[in-house]
């Protein structure tokens, strides 16, 4: 049985996408200003947030095909910690003030 090229073209993009890692903006001030940095996150993974992510975040959002958490919990060897009541939810619209918070973690997708 042949498969038609659109099909197989369409076949490969949901292939690939399911691959993309999940991307995180996040910067220093409120509503997206100071000093803003990126990093991204394996598909389904749990990936420990770097310094500056745990120290100076006040906005953040999600730049790619995902939404995902952020945990405060420091766990993160196999998976972040669901039961953290400090976990918010991510997306493309984002936080443009989150707070104090250090986040250790990121989970997803979501």
């Amino acid at each position: 049985m042949k498969i038609p090229a659109a099909m197989a073209a369409l076949s490969l993009g949901l292939l690939v996408r399911g691959q993309d890692p999940m991307s995180v903006y996040g910067c220093s001030g409120t509503d997206f200003t100071g000093n803003c940095e990126g990093f991204t996150c394996p598909y389904q993974a749990c990936c420990r947030m770097p310094a500056f992510f745990q120290t100076s975040l006040v906005s953040v959002r999600s730049t790619g095909s995902y939404n995902f958490r952020l945990y405060t919990d420091a766990g993160c060897a196999y998976h972040c910690n669901d039961n953290d009541d400090g976990s918010i939810l991510v997306d493309s619209e984002g936080w443009g003030n989150i707070g104090p918070a250090a986040f250790t973690c990121v989970d997803g997708p979501y």
